[in-house]
């Protein structure tokens, strides 16, 4: 048994270095003015905890007093009503500080004989328990009243969300009020709140027991609490600065997410902070104070890892490790449990439940540093593994997915067979075959769905192939609809790491088809009236068909022993000798001709086609004799040599003559002109001398006879530009027609002078022709516009112009008299009219120059009309070529 004496050495050996603590602490952040504000924040750390610490040794010597008997009580008369107002007072401060409702319900007088120190050290502790339990905006209540029984009745409710766990599951503080209750004889009782939360009740005799030495108190007024260290302590323990969870919450705010994330979930704000800024230089830290808070946040942020106390409010430590476990979003997350006890059964409980390590207090920084790190990585390493798995599970699961759909989708038959030959693999090319599912096909052999003759013949194949130990080609057949198909069929062996078969793979193609086209062309080959060959690089045939017989006379043997070179026409050697050189370099030969001896000795002519040569060296090559044609077309040749002689001859003869026209039409030109010239100038001197003579009549005779000889001058005028308009040479540019329009329009002006014409001349685009000539078009076409409309009293002339696939179409459009489109052939001809001279003048020449001139221009011309209603006249030009 553990003596007074042990326990004050005891005492001593704890004490001093606290003292060591506490006081060099205190001097500095009294003194110490140089300090820097984290230096400052971490001394206070260590005075304030140094303080909470020392009230512990106090607490833990008082525990083993009690347990050994050595505990005594020193009795005092108080008003327990002032008592508790008195603690009350201290802690309203943190009250206000937590936003904590906080009443106490005493009466005005309450006089009791206890221990005062002990007594104080009870409301404190359990003071302290309610606002550590009690969350911000909670609320406190603190009543003392006296029972029937004349005993003291002191109750301490709170709406704190930790529970009724009673003394056994409360820390040191609580068991030293329980002890100290029942040292005077009284009883505490533990239970749930009716708004939730827990209260406690402790029952004091209001009396010592008798012949118990009693002192007495002075007034209320002139003594302070004796406990004072204890509430030093607890308010050292239950005020913090103002900025501690701020300076906490910090880390929350940060956005870097290329770091790990780790959730500190821990109430005492400044271990938290600890935890905090030991751990956020190599995490992205994430902070919660309560149980709840962290599975929201756990939940929302998926950490990394989890480091959270056992003891936290709202959701214990333990139950938040069984709450994190029910996620599956967070089944893979590391959880680190902080713990004040070193209790292996709590520690086991917990490893069970599925945190990953267990740390208890105190630790170093660089333990947590370690901790996290090798779990942080661990899990790192964990997730790699499983999303490479996951990929390659995803790629594999894709590979054989394509290779699935690869051989579905082939038009082979494909198979797998063991060595027993049964079916292990099929496509969607054998389904179609046997008209049955691979359900229904896997696990069945040749003998089980083919005839026994076919079985047979494919287990033949399949034996060969495990025996040569390599791949095998061969043709197969199997039944259709339709009849037998031939199939080519490769089979190889699949091996296993030894190189030892285990299986045998199939491939067979449909190859009727193919093999039908090689029998049409052999048949095509045989029985073409052309030459077919394949020859060589080597000059020598490798294959003809009977045509070549049919033709030269030579026999396949002959033709196939000798160098083809041998048959071919010395003149035409050289071109022959050129022609194979370009096929060997690739180059198709579409078409050449040569000279081939028969066998007679007589000459063919052949006209060949060929291919370029194929990988193998050979050239395939057709050929056509055309010996008959060639002889028809040198006559062709030679009498179209005698043709273009006579042509030659014809044109030297028409050009001569078109000179000698020429000549005669200047020559006819000028002799016309001087006799009508001489007719119109005695006319006019006839009138001059013999007006006043001559009657009505004869001077009308004289009339006549003058304007006559005018018309026959401009005839001849006319006819003479008409003809030089065909010889002109043109000089063509391009041109912008409005503007052209408008000059000419001008120059009628002579001709409109008197009457209302309206022109309308629509968007005209630039034509390409000779300026000169197409403003010759639109005079002699908007003249006869202005000419016809003479009758009208309101004259109208449109031109528009439209673009069309041949090119630009301009339309000159008149409501004058018009014409009957029964003459619209007579229009354009030389000399040719279809009103009266009295009516209209004019000399039949104009359009006739308009189609000339449009011709030349590579356009045409055509008119559209109606007796009375006007007529439409149009020509084409060719659209302007692109740059």
């Amino acid at each position: 048994m553990k003596t007074p004496a042990f326990f004050s050495n005891v005492s001593h050996e704890l004490r001093a270095p606290l003292a060591l603590i506490l006081g060099p602490a205190e001097a500095l952040l009294a003194h110490g003015h140089n300090l820097t504000g984290v230096q400052r924040r971490d001394l206070a750390v260590m005075r304030r905890n140094a303080v909470i610490l020392l009230k512990h040794v106090d607490d833990l010597l008082d525990t083993a007093r009690m347990n050994v008997g050595h505990m005594t009580l020193a009795y005092a008369e108080v008003d327990l009503a002032s008592l508790v107002r008195e603690v009350a007072r201290h802690f309203e401060p943190l009250a206000l500080q937590r936003h904590i409702s906080f009443a106490v319900d005493a009466p005005a007088l309450l006089p009791v004989q206890v221990d005062v120190e002990k007594l104080e050290r009870v409301v404190i502790h359990l003071l302290s328990n309610a606002f550590k339990s009690t969350p911000e905006g909670g609320r406190i209540r603190l009543g003392v009243s006296a029972t029937p029984e004349e005993r003291a009745l002191l109750e301490v409710e709170d709406s704190g969300q930790g529970g009724t766990h009673g003394f056994d599951g409360m820390g040191l503080g609580l068991s030293i009020a329980r002890g100290f209750v029942e040292l005077h004889g009284g009883l505490v009782r533990v239970t749930e709140a009716p708004g939730g939360g827990a209260l406690f009740q402790v029952e004091l005799p209001c009396q010592a027991p008798g012949g118990t030495r009693v002192t007495r108190r002075a007034p209320e007024a002139a003594w302070g609490l004796e406990a004072g260290l204890a509430l030093r302590s607890a308010l050292e323990e239950l005020t913090l600065p103002e900025d501690a969870r701020a300076q906490v919450a910090e880390a929350d705010r940060t956005d870097d997410t290329s770091r790990p994330a780790v959730l500190v979930v821990e109430d005492d704000p400044e271990l938290h902070r600890f935890l905090v800024e030991t751990l956020q230089e190599d995490y992205r830290v994430i902070t919660a104070f309560d149980g709840q808070a962290a599975l929201e946040k756990a939940r929302s942020l998926q950490p990394d890892l989890i480091l959270t106390d056992n003891l936290l409010p709202r959701l214990s430590g333990d139950a938040l490790v069984a709450a994190v476990r029910q996620e599956e979003s967070l089944e893979g997350v590391p959880i680190v449990v902080l713990s004040d006890s070193a209790d292996d059964a709590l520690k086991l409980m917990l490893l069970r439940e599925g945190a990953q390590d267990y740390m208890v207090k105190p630790f170093s920084a660089e333990e947590v540093r370690v901790r996290v790190r090798n779990l942080v990585q661990l899990k790192r390493v964990r997730e790699e593994l499983e999303r490479r798995n996951h990929e390659l599970e995803r790629l594999r699961s894709r590979e054989e997915a394509h290779y699935r759909a690869i051989l579905d989708a082939a038009p082979a038959v494909i198979y797998v067979k063991d060595l027993q030959g049964r079916y292990l693999l099929v496509n969607n090319g054998f389904e179609a075959l046997l008209r049955r599912t691979r359900g229904e096909v896997l696990g069945m052999t040749d003998e089980q769905l083919y005839s026994p003759e076919l079985a047979e013949a494919y287990r033949r194949n399949d034996a060969e192939v495990l025996r040569r130990n390599v791949p095998v080609e061969s043709e197969e057949w199997a039944h259709h609809e339709d009849g037998p198909h031939v199939y080519r069929s490769l089979k190889f062996p699949l091996l296993d790491m030894l190189g030892r078969p285990y299986a045998l793979c199939g491939i067979s193609t449909d190859i009727t088809l193919q093999k039908r086209a090689e029998e049409d062309r052999e048949r095509f080959f045989q029985l073409a009236p052309d030459m077919f060959c394949i020859a060589g690089l080597d000059a020598r045939f490798k294959r003809v068909n009977p045509a070549f017989t049919r033709v030269l006379g030579w026999s396949e043997e002959e033709l196939l022993a000798r160098p083809f070179m041998e048959f071919v026409h010395p003149e035409d050697l050289g071109r022959t000798l050129e022609v194979l050189g370009n096929i060997e370099r690739g180059m198709p030969t579409l078409h050449f001709e040569n000279r081939y001896q028969c066998k007679d000795g007589t000459w063919r002519w052949l006209a060949w086609t060929t291919s370029p040569t194929t990988p193998e060296g050979f050239i395939y090559a057709s050929a056509r004799d055309f010996t008959e044609q060639h002889e028809a077309r040198e006559a062709v040749r030679q009498l179209n040599q005698e043709l273009e002689q006579r042509v030659s001859e014809r044109t030297r003869q028409l050009e001569e003559v078109n000179r000698e026209l020429e000549s005669f039409s200047y020559t006819v030109s000028h002799d016309l002109r001087a006799p009508l010239r001489h007719i119109t100038g005695f006319v006019e001197l006839l009138e001059r001398r013999a007006r006043d003579v001559l009657d009505t009549k004869a001077q009308g005779y004289l009339r006549t006879i003058s304007e006559s000889a005018q018309r026959g001058g401009q005839l001849v005028d006319d006819l003479l530009a008409f003809s030089r308009m065909g010889r002109v040479e043109m000089r063509q540019s391009h041109v912008h027609l409005e503007p052209l329009v408008a000059e000419v329009w001008d120059e009628l002006a002579p001709d409109r002078e008197g009457r209302h014409i309206v022109l309308e001349v629509g968007p005209m685009p630039e034509a390409r022709g000779d300026p000169a000539m197409l403003r010759l078009v639109f005079k002699n076409l908007l003249s006869n516009a202005v000419k016809y409309t003479r009758p009208k009293q309101e004259a109208r002339v449109e031109v528009t112009a439209e673009e069309r696939e041949g090119g630009i179409v301009i339309h000159v459009r008149d409501n004058g008299v018009g014409f009957d489109m029964a003459y619209v052939d007579k229009l354009f001809g030389v000399f040719q009219r279809l009103h009266r001279a009295n009516e209209f003048e004019g000399t039949g020449i104009g359009l006739a120059n308009v189609r000339r001139i449009i011709t030349r221009h590579g356009g045409r011309t055509w008119a559209q009309g109606a007796v009375g209603q006007g007529a439409t006249f149009s020509f084409s030009l060719p659209r302007i070529p692109a740059p």
